[in-house]
This record gives structure tokens, sequence and C-alpha cells, in this order.
């Protein structure tokens, strides 16, 4: 019997998968990785179990979302060395949520949520400003009660998203995308769904590294990051998958 291979270093591991997937990585495992943070580790497989998602998957999505920066990361956060799950979480904010509580948008989702997952008892609708290039717009988001309810709530956006990846890629006649194509276009769909689709039917495929565009803003290069710091989380072993 051969030697067993060494496990490579995070050093390592983090300078393979950029030069994979030709991006710039981001650590989100430094999100989970110590005993403080164990309570959003505990959730997010729950809420991943609920919605059939990886939970690596889902860790790295909503921590790129703003999650991290705007929560995580901060101090005032935890207490006795725990962090504090029962503060409000901001959809708009933290989470990226701009139209969660939208009239037109709820609906769609709502079915991946647990049941009695409502407004006035998990979140509450809030109107948000939002930058435009055309100026301010307001735009209907929500305020989570807790930091389970705000990730149930992204989880079901996010799953949706998938599913209408899927709903679509068979519409086109393709097959069995393998899990990078999977987490590549479900994060694409999650930011814009109408782009996606026409991206998707315009590729003939489900490759990844079709599009040409290298600038951080365009979504192509975002979903990218996103599928190389996922694998990147993986190599941590916080989560189950």
């Amino acid at each position: 019997m051969g030697k067993q291979e060494k496990k490579k270093s995070k050093l390592q591991r983090k300078k393979e998968l950029g030069k994979q997937y030709g991006v710039y990585m981001n650590a989100y495992g430094g999100y989970a990785d110590e005993e403080k943070e164990r309570p959003l580790v505990d959730i997010i497989e729950k809420v991943a179990l609920h919605v059939d998602m990886i939970p690596s998957y889902l860790h790295t999505i909503i921590m790129g979302e703003g999650l991290g920066d705007l929560y995580i990361d901060l101090d005032t956060n935890y207490e006795k060395g725990k962090l504090v799950t029962d503060n409000t979480i901001s959809g708009f904010q933290h989470l990226g949520l701009d139209f969660f509580s939208s009239p037109r948008e709820l609906p769609r989702f709502k079915k991946y949520l647990p049941t009695g997952y409502n407004e006035g008892d998990e979140y509450t609708a809030v109107m948000e400003d939002r930058n435009e290039r055309y100026g301010v717009e307001q735009v209907p988001s929500a305020n989570f009660k807790d930091l389970e309810s705000a990730i149930y709530g992204f989880a079901a956006v996010i799953k949706h998203r998938q599913e209408l990846f899927v709903r679509h890629y068979k519409q086109y006649g393709y097959t069995n995308p393998d899990e990078d194509q999977i987490a590549y276009w479900t994060y694409y769909y999650y930011q814009a769904e109408g782009d996606a689709r026409r991206a998707l039917q315009s590729r003939g495929e489900f490759d990844i590294f079709k599009d040409k565009a290298t600038s951080r803003s365009a979504i192509h290069v975002k979903a990218l990051e996103r599928v190389a710091a996922w694998r990147y989380v993986q190599h941590y072993n916080i989560f189950s998958q």
C-alpha cells in the first residue's frame, strides 16, 4: 500500500483554486472555523437540510452577500465567547435581499420556507433606499427577527433560483450539470435571473468558463469567485458537506 497523501495546507489549496478558476480567492471559511462561531454552523446545517442544499455552499453564498463582513466579523455580535443569534438581521444590508417582501417575489419562493414562516413572526417588511445610476429607488426588503429566520429566508430565495436554473436547462435540452456548474449557475440566477437565462441559452451548454469577462463587477466573474470560494470552504472541513 502506497504512502498516504499529505493533506494540503489551506494556503496551498487557496493558490491552486485561484489558478484553477482564474479569480480572486475569498476565505469565507474564516467566518465559521472557530468555536465561537459554532451557532452559525449549526443554523447553516439545519437550514441547508430543509432546502436540500450543500451546507458549505449555502454558507459561502450567504457570507459573500454581506453577512460575513457586516455581522459575523463584528466583535459586538458576540457574548460570553459565542455568536449572538437573536439580533435583528437586515435583509437589505446583511443579505442582499432587496425584494424579499415584494408581493410579486414572495409567492415565488414561499414554498421553500418552513411551515408557519410568516410576516410579523419571522420578519417585518421594510422599504429601503437603494442607490442606482438613475438615482435612489425604494425597494421592499425585510428585517428578520434573528439569524435563523434570516438564513431560512435567504436559503429559500437561493433554492428558488436553483430550481429556475434546472427548469430552464431542461427546456434547452441540456443534461447532467456537474457540481461546479450547478454552483455557478445558481449564483448567476440569484444575481440576475433574466441575464442568467439568456447566458445559459446563448452558450448552448453549461460551460462556466465560456464567458470572457474579466471585471470583478461582472456577474460571470462573481459567480466563478463563489465557486472557487466554496471549494476552498470545503477544505476547512467545517460542514457535513
